[in-house]
């Protein structure tokens, strides 16, 4: 698969991602239900965090949002509190902006000298096409999460 094809589906499932952020209360995409550790809008920033991590992070680049996002919504976290409306707003920002940002980099060849890394599934990045896939599998993965949530608010 090409990494624009990849892109196209990141796309889609961010679009897909905004849309139940949409048609959700705030209580609802904060509620935690038993036996789950977190909630759909942790989801929702994780991807977002994972996706820079994947593809800056492992480039020695710069992370196109703010690296406290990142940090606060890295793989190992959990809500860490009751998320704001204003949380809600960034996050439904971020998965555009943070995708159209990669897109703008990636056209400027930014993402040249990846850093090899052993994915949990010892699937190893260690190049553009393959980050893009693993993001794509990993945004998915969480799509999944979220919509087994949504079965509990």
């Amino acid at each position: 698969m090409s990494i624009q094809n990849g892109l196209a589906i990141t796309l889609q499932n961010r679009k897909a991602l905004k849309k139940i952020l949409d048609f959700h209360t705030l209580d609802q995409i904060n509620h935690i239900p038993n036996g789950f550790n977190n909630n759909i809008l942790w989801n929702c920033a994780h991807v977002i965090a994972v996706q820079q991590m994947l593809t800056y992070g492992l480039n020695n680049l710069p992370f196109g949002i703010p690296k406290e996002f990142v940090f606060r919504f890295t793989p190992g976290t959990k809500p860490d509190a009751v998320y704001d409306a204003a949380l809600v707003d960034e996050v439904k920002s971020l998965l555009f902006t943070s995708f159209e940002q990669f897109q703008a980099d990636i056209n400027d060849n930014k993402f040249v000298a990846f850093n090899p890394f052993m994915t949990a599934l010892k699937f190893e990045i260690n190049d553009l096409e393959k980050a893009v896939a693993f993001n794509q599998y990993h945004e998915s993965l969480h799509m999944g999460h979220i919509l087994n949530l949504m079965k509990f608010v």
